[in-house]
């Protein structure tokens, strides 16, 4: 088995057609059949089948994908190292992060990183570990910055804490209760789920239940940073977040917290990435720019009750 076997089988696989993945390729269709042929003949079995959509592979095929992209990822990623350690500032970084990551450190952390790595490119996907987790297994990403898991995550990740989190009540500016004081005053509202918790349900129950309240029965769930804004914004809805949103310049005048009495803790914020797999230099200098943004959020956070205390006298 050669690597152009691999390189061909994935590119046909993703382009769902021999054409395709010449044209992605830029190689000749003929060549790109027989090199399927050819792989399929060392494994044994077919790994595609042909319709007249193109092509779809077998449960098999399905199985020796998820190990072709992944080697094939893990290439490109020892290239990358390899053009970086010698000085040439190329290649790529992929990683996922939560809303709260993007709000608290992601602009000054990509100003920092363009500065010193101008050449590689950067790709930034918002979300949550369950929603990234196939991304990162199969090294499409680099790392996942976000809020930690509710289940135990296997031993073939990294976990590594950044900073411990809160959440807070957010309404638009404005809202009609902007003058509650406790989350009893606001169990009938409504609510927008934001899909931080794989059950979804419990993303009230800790806050509410722990009160001795009946959690609220949200009937809307926004999983992405922008729809949960929209409707916060042109609505009464209201929804629990962490209190990086409303720190945010983004929204600042069109967001606002509702000060219930009530602490409401928020899942720590943690960096996973696969565990005895090294990240490329440039991938490891963004790291470390996440973690040095989490201590600055963190002093930020201890600093602000004295910082909020009235004077004596």
């Amino acid at each position: 088995m050669k690597l152009h076997h691999l390189r061909d089988f994935v590119a046909i696989a993703e382009a769902h057609s021999v054409r395709g993945a010449a044209r992605v390729l830029g190689l000749a269709q003929p060549a790109l059949t027989r090199s399927l042929r050819e792989l399929e003949g060392e494994l044994g079995t077919p790994l595609l089948e042909r319709h007249a959509r193109g092509v779809v592979l077998t449960p098999i095929g399905e199985a020796f994908y998820s190990r072709a992209h992944a080697a094939m990822a893990e290439i490109r990623r020892g290239q990358d190292e390899v053009a970086q350690l010698l000085g040439k500032p190329s290649g790529s970084v992929s990683v996922g992060l939560s809303s709260a990551v993007w709000l608290a450190m992601a602009p000054e952390v990509h100003q920092a990183f363009r500065k010193r790595y101008p050449g590689v490119r950067l790709r930034m996907v918002e979300g949550f570990f369950s929603m990234l987790e196939a991304r990162l297994q199969d090294g499409t990403l680099d790392f996942f910055i976000g809020p930690r898991p509710a289940r135990p995550v296997s031993d073939s990740y990294k976990v590594d804490l950044l900073f411990q989190n809160e959440r807070v009540v957010v309404g638009r500016r404005g809202h009609p209760r902007s003058g509650a004081r406790r989350l009893a005053e606001l169990v009938d509202e409504e609510w927008i789920l934001t899909g931080v918790r794989e059950r979804v349900e419990a993303e009230f129950e800790d806050a509410f239940v722990s009160q001795g309240l009946p959690p609220p029965v949200p009937m809307t769930q926004a999983e992405s940073m922008v729809g949960v804004a929209a409707l916060l914004c042109s609505t009464d809805a209201l929804a629990m977040l962490p209190r990086q949103w409303v720190n945010a310049p983004l929204f600042s005048g069109v967001i606002a917290p509702i000060d219930v009495k009530e602490r409401i803790e928020g899942p720590d914020i943690v960096q996973i990435s696969r565990a005895g797999v090294p990240l490329t230099p440039a991938a490891a200098y963004f790291s470390t720019l996440f973690e040095r943004a989490a201590g600055q959020v963190t002093a930020t956070r201890k600093a602000a009750p004295a910082a909020t205390k009235k004077p004596a006298g």
